[in-house]
């Protein structure tokens, strides 16, 4: 127990009159002082702060009661637990540090390549709600849905379900992104498209399929995120936000141009993509152009895709050897019958409609 490292993700939801729910905080709780305890049974009160640019500003304090069950027949020493706590926060310092030397020479060389590559979207690291700063592959994790979602076409409509909202800031400011954890995320059923695509990467690479988030604009030059999947023959786009998917075919720069009819068949939305990723590698575009349509995927070209160090991700994306690394979590089925649920939604809507008709 003593080795378990996991912290236990406190967040606080709040439900306005409207029926929107805001996240009002998101707490981890180093859980194993409760082996020091007496009896394995411990209280303590904990002062939750808010998210963003509230981080520091503090909305409230709970008491939270944590007991053992069994308990141990023999408490451990508040020195070997601090010393435990020590060790493992040296370890995962030292891990970080060593990984942010890595990204510093590895972007570079990024720049190095070619001048233009300044103002390409390469993000390697996103902030969380309380203002932690992760590299953006450990919010991937592959997530495995067993029965509760039978095909990836599944996934991408229930990721799709979840509320979209952009994160915004008090003032007028350019566009904010939060790289919410998945449990905070799901807890508000609301979240920016770097939550959606995310929580789709990681369903599908549960479905055994090669997916990465990819960062780049759409429209009018708009900062987006979506999912790439790679196969042998094909490459797919998948829009986490309504659950569409678009088959992508590269064009070569130097053919003729594309009559109307094939510029007709070009239907996803996205324009430029800068970089992307999955829990054990991230690819920087470093081809003559970032635009979509002339993007080749053959990852594996280092002509046209620059890589970050497998060992080097492996060594900060690894469970358990970062201390703040996000979590994500497991997906539960419904307690809620469904069936019991529409017949009564269906009496419902009868009643409406024959009190509508009087």
């Amino acid at each position: 127990l003593l080795s378990i490292c996991d912290r236990i993700h406190i967040v606080l939801t709040r439900k306005d009159t409207l029926g929107e729910i805001h996240l009002v905080s998101s707490h981890f709780l180093e859980w194993r002082q409760v082996l020091c305890a007496q009896a394995s049974k411990t209280n303590r009160i904990l002062e939750l702060n808010g998210i963003g640019a509230e981080n520091k500003l503090p909305v409230g304090v709970i008491n939270v009661c944590l007991q053992l069950i069994p308990p141990l027949n023999e408490s451990v020493s508040n020195d070997i637990l601090a010393a435990q706590l020590d060790l493992e926060h040296t370890k995962s310092t030292e891990r970080e540090r060593l990984f942010l030397i890595y990204a510093k020479q590895w972007w570079k060389e990024f720049l190095e390549i070619r001048e233009e590559h300044r103002t390409r979207l390469v993000k390697i690291f996103g902030q969380d709600e309380n203002g932690v700063n992760h590299p953006v592959f450990t919010f991937v994790q592959p997530l495995r849905s067993g029965r509760l979602l039978d095909t990836p076409r599944e996934a991408a409509r229930f990721v799709s379900l979840i509320g979209y909202d952009r994160h915004s800031v008090v003032g007028n400011t350019d566009r904010t992104e939060m790289w919410t954890h998945a449990h905070a995320f799901l807890a508000r059923n609301c979240g920016d498209c770097e939550n959606h695509a995310v929580l789709l990467c990681s369903l599908l690479l549960g479905f055994g399929l090669d997916a990465y988030v990819c960062i780049g604009t759409k429209g009018k030059n708009q900062i987006h995120s979506w999912v790439v999947t790679i196969g042998a023959d094909d490459v797919f786009f998948w829009e986490s936000l309504n659950g569409n998917r678009y088959q992508h075919t590269s064009i070569d720069p130097d053919d003729p141009p594309l009559d109307k009819l094939s510029l007709n068949n070009i239907r996803h939305p996205y324009k430029t993509i800068g970089c992307l990723f999955n829990d054990k590698s991230f690819y920087a575009n470093i081809q003559p152009t970032c635009n979509v349509d002339a993007c080749v995927f053959r990852l594996t070209d280092q002509s046209k895709w620059k890589a970050m160090s497998v060992d080097a991700i492996a060594s900060i994306n690894t469970p358990g050897l970062v201390l703040t690394a996000p979590v994500t979590p497991h997906l539960m089925s419904n307690t809620l019958d469904p069936v019991a649920l529409s017949n009564d939604i269906e009496k419902q809507i009868r009643a409406l409609i024959i009190q509508h008709r009087k």
